[in-house]
């Protein structure tokens, strides 16, 4: 029972890894505290401030000393790391050094400033030894405190990763829908279309003038609607950006609305030399925002632009004239996580300015 609480208690001493930086601000504030005692005792005035800057310099020496031994320690230290006698040693060894500066710290004080800085470091063993395990113990407990914030940090980083990984999964699962819809479409809808009217062509011989008349009509119908609207609803579905381009998808994408509302589209050069992976974010990204913009505008009026600038930074702008709202009470939806989603893939930022009656823009940016 004795031998497993010494077994504890040298588990809780260490040996832990140094962090330099966490440690000169740990000595750097506790040596800060015991010096600034000395500020309030200088007048007022340029007197004043040459004394801050002395004591700062002066709780600089000891904490930068501690902090280069640890540092010298963790990179170079030819012995095991996880040796608990060997960790002591080291940290003695740092105690060592402040025993060192002591002398030195405790005579500008006392010369310049008549501060009598008593300094618990002293050459007796007890003494040494106490101070030796107060070290141990704020090595420990800094440890402990840097332990938690790397496990905060872990827990953030693993919830951004979930959340890039369910934006991708919801990217994939849109883009798999569209594809199995635009195949069934053409595969299917098409082909059927195509059937009906071979048989009402069929029919219309065999019938009057008059029947055959409407039936040509029809025909007509169906073959503009399996030629023209069918053939665009499967290349907005499944754009082929790689052969038509931005310009030439936008232009299927943008023809249902240019009957009601007034859309202008500018794209750069620069951006029809994008990947096609790239090409398919941005178009989705614009299809979704013209969506928002005649869902919860209604918007008479949407302008496009699509830039990618000398620095390989592409730049999307929708904007509409709609009634606009407040940013708090922008409604997010299916199309939002969509647009938030390939935002994410392209490593992009989304920026929203809405105000009510003053319309709605959306400014998404990405390096390439």
């Amino acid at each position: 029972m004795k031998e497993l609480k010494i077994r504890k208690l040298g588990r809780l001493i260490g040996p832990y890894p140094y962090n330099p930086y966490f440690i000169f601000l740990i000595f750097f504030a506790l040596f800060l505290s015991r010096f600034s005692p000395v500020i309030p005792t200088q007048p007022f005035g340029l007197q004043r401030w040459l004394t801050t800057a002395v004591v700062l310099s002066l709780s600089l020496i000891p904490s930068s000393l501690f902090a280069l031994i640890a540092y010298i320690f963790q990179k170079y230290r030819p012995w095991s790391s996880k040796n608990l006698f060997a960790y002591i040693c080291e940290v003695a060894i740092g105690q060592s050094a402040l025993i060192l500066c002591a002398p030195f710290i405790r005579e500008i004080l006392r010369k310049f400033y008549h501060f009598n800085f008593q300094s618990p470091l002293t050459l007796t063993p007890g003494f040494f030894l106490g101070s030796l395990m107060i070290a141990l113990i704020m090595l420990a407990l800094m440890h402990k405190a840097e332990r938690k914030i790397l496990d905060r940090l872990d827990l953030a980083n693993n919830l951004v990763s979930k959340l890039e990984s369910e934006r991708i999964g919801l990217i994939h699962s849109d883009e798999k829908l569209r594809r199995h819809a635009s195949q069934f479409l053409h595969d299917r809808v098409q082909s059927d279309l195509m059937v009906v009217g071979m048989k009402l062509k069929s029919i219309s011989k065999q019938t009057s003038p008059e029947v055959s008349e409407i039936i040509e009509g029809a025909i007509l119908r169906l073959e503009n609607t399996r030629a023209s609207d069918l053939r665009n609803l499967i290349q907005i579905l499944t754009p082929n950006l790689e052969a038509g381009g931005l310009h030439s998808a936008f232009d299927v994408l943008l023809e249902q609305y240019r009957a009601d509302i007034n859309v202008t589209v500018q794209i750069g050069k620069a951006t029809e030399g994008l990947g096609s992976q790239v090409l398919l974010g941005i178009f989705r990204i614009v299809e979704q925002s013209m969506l928002n913009s005649l869902v919860h505008g209604p918007a008479s009026r949407i302008q496009i632009s699509v830039n990618t600038n000398s620095e390989c930074v592409t730049e999307i702008i929708v904007s509409d004239d709609g009634p606009g709202a407040s940013i708090e009470e922008v409604v997010t939806g299916v199309g939002t996580a969509i647009i938030d989603s390939w935002v994410g893939i392209l490593k992009g930022i989304k920026e929203i300015d809405s105000a009510p009656g003053h319309g709605y823009q959306l400014r998404v940016t990405f390096p390439k």
